[in-house]
């Protein structure tokens, strides 16, 4: 298979930059597309989720980590851990700590999770549509296969059943609460897209939202087994 080499770049503690070359195998002309993998566990993010490399953090933004997590009653030694740097891993690391809590996550409800965005990206690669949007791909379940990329076929049907089996799984799993209020298939999809995918901000989350949470990714673990 035919490669081409990439740098990667970052900036150390002490303020040097860094850099390293890495191949990566191309298909008919476009990157392949791999199956997700899980998270590296000393992989630093930013809040939006994103790698920013397994090597030390300034300290000024240790600091301003550790405030968040104080703020989203997480224990601020956490600050330098990975899952501290999105949102599905800050509610992992409140599971962890009490799983009681009902604001907080099961190891298998996070890896359900973050299988699930992994998908849901490939999707919107191989669809040709923006996440920045709000949710665009619900409206793309039934959709052709876009022209803007061109891996192997078979990993396009390959990402196109799991995003629909997953999508009809969120759809399906409205849920009663004490209160008898009824939540909608689309409020829990909706819930686990804004978490998941676009890292919403725990403060921002009601006792509502965490029970349709929940139950999203509790469909997405039985959907992805």
């Amino acid at each position: 298979m035919p490669t081409h080499v990439v740098w990667q770049a970052w900036t150390t503690a002490d303020g040097r930059s860094r850099r390293r070359a890495v191949q990566v195998e191309y298909g008919r002309g476009t990157e392949i597309m791999r199956r997700g993998r899980k998270r590296k566990p000393n992989v630093v993010r930013d809040r939006a989720g994103k790698s920013r490399g397994e090597h030390a953090v300034a300290a000024e933004v240790l600091a301003m980590r550790a405030r968040e997590l104080l703020s989203d009653q997480i224990a601020p030694e956490h600050a330098q851990d990975a899952l501290a740097g999105f949102t599905l891993g800050r509610l992992l690391l409140r599971g962890r700590a009490d799983p009681s809590n009902p604001g907080s996550i099961t190891q298998a409800q996070y890896d359900a999770g973050d299988d699930w965005s992994k998908i849901v990206r490939s999707h919107a690669r191989i669809m040709g549509y923006s996440l920045s949007s709000t949710s665009p791909s619900f409206d793309l379940v039934k959709g052709g296969v876009s022209c803007a990329s061109d891996p192997a076929r078979t990993e396009i049907m390959r990402i196109r059943r799991k995003y629909s089996d997953c999508y009809r799984a969120l759809i399906d799993a409205g849920t009663v609460f004490k209160d008898y209020r009824k939540a909608s298939g689309l409020e829990v999809a909706m819930i686990c897209w804004d978490v998941c995918v676009n890292n919403r901000p725990l403060g921002t989350l009601s006792a509502a939202d965490y029970g349709n949470l929940r139950a999203g990714l509790n469909a997405l673990v039985k959907a992805l087994r």
